[in-house]
């Protein structure tokens, strides 16, 4: 584990992002050392090193254990997927396991949530070819328009955990998006989404009703981002 005196405010935040690092990467197992020695070495109060052990604990990375020491947790077995975008791009590089392992996910879920939709609301096959994208759409409108198409889609299969899920694989999406280190990835994203052909296959399939050619259509977009990120 390598900690390093931290910069300007807010210094639990940058204190938070390299507890978590060292964490995810492994360099820090066991416990965590105490307040005091980490306000040491990071060049900081006790009260911002409080708070970024708060923000671990919240994320189930930490266990706190009053009056004794702080534990820090296996990721595999209690972290959510609230954590995928650190994985994605820790210590400011992009990770291609996690990379890919993100797109996959996102590959089942999107592949099954088209068959769903297509077997329970076939009517939002006609919305989704209002949500066509075309070639002179800037970045920020295509984005827009491709989380609106998804969100019709895994709203059609009338699944809350579905939904659930949608909404935090968008927000990891997003959160990854701002990071350098993630441009080539968000390349693969937008050029995914300039597929107005097979997004409109996939639309036309829903409003069919026809489950299996949904999934089929759903699944070989969505592999293909995973296909062009690997190959970077």
């Amino acid at each position: 584990m390598n900690l390093r005196p931290v910069g300007p405010m807010p210094l639990s935040g940058q204190i938070h992002r390299q507890l978590m690092d060292a964490i995810l990467d492994g360099t820090l197992t066991g416990t965590l050392p105490s307040e005091r020695e980490l306000a040491e070495t990071f060049g900081a109060n006790r009260h911002a090193v409080r708070e970024a052990i708060k923000r671990l604990q919240q994320g189930k990375l930490v266990e706190v254990n009053q009056g004794g020491a702080t534990r820090v947790l296996p990721v595999a077995d209690h972290a959510g997927l609230d954590l995928l975008p650190e994985l994605v791009t820790a210590r400011g590089a992009l990770n291609d396991e996690a990379t890919v392992g993100v797109l996959e996910l996102r590959a089942c879920i999107g592949a099954d949530a088209a068959r769903l939709c297509a077997e329970r609301s076939p009517s939002v096959g006609t919305q989704l070819l209002d949500l066509l994208p075309n070639a002179a759409m800037p970045d920020a409108e295509l984005a827009a328009t491709s989380a609106a198409y998804w969100t019709a889609v895994v709203t059609g299969t009338n699944s809350l955990p579905y939904r659930l899920a949608l909404n935090t694989l968008l927000a990891g999406l997003e959160a990854i998006g701002d990071s350098p280190a993630a441009k080539h990835f968000m390349t693969a994203l937008r050029d995914e989404s300039r597929r107005a052909a097979e997004l409109e296959e996939l639309a036309h399939a829903i409003a069919r009703a026809e489950g299996p050619a949904a999934r089929e259509a759903a699944s070989r977009l969505l592999n293909s981002s995973i296909a062009a990120v690997r190959s970077m």
